[in-house]
């Protein structure tokens, strides 16, 4: 399925063709999860390479720097998570019941990304999800399953 194609670590600056693949498929599946069977899938998939992401350190190659690398990774976090939220609105719009079930599944994981990367770092390497951009679309996520759950 394309949940298998998408990658473990985003591809660096120069593989545009890899940006962009993950990107497509990322497009069909914001489309596709919006079924009930596939929602559960894609946030337990999408939870799984936040977490995978989260716990790898950056490292750069020799055709990028470490600047390069860490913003290819929080790029494709946040094409993740801004994936997730794309589900989560379409189908509130269609009026899917079964969103509010999954606050469980997806908001205290986010947030946990967020507190770790808030510890004291070590070293020079800056955590991604410590990245501004990243905890501004886990607290979109975030506010709208609050208000739908408050709604319930």
């Amino acid at each position: 399925m394309l949940f298998h194609s998408l990658p473990d670590r985003a591809p660096p600056t120069s593989d545009i063709i890899g940006r962009s693949k993950y990107r497509s498929i990322l497009a069909s599946l914001s489309e596709l999860c919006v079924q009930q069977s596939l929602f559960e899938t894609l946030v337990i998939r999408i939870n799984n390479k936040l977490e995978h992401l989260s716990s790898t350190p950056v490292t750069s190659s020799d055709e990028e720097t470490y600047d390069e690398a860490r913003e290819c990774t929080i790029a494709y976090a946040y094409d993740l998570i801004n994936t997730l939220s794309t589900v989560i609105e379409s189908k509130l719009k269609a009026k899917h019941v079964d969103v509010v079930k999954y606050f469980d599944q997806i908001v205290p994981r986010l947030y946990g990304l967020a507190i770790a990367a808030a510890a004291p770092r070590v070293g020079d390497v800056i955590p991604v999800f410590r990245d501004r951009r990243l905890l501004n679309v886990i607290a979109r996520v975030s506010e709208t399953l609050t208000w739908e759950l408050n709604a319930e």
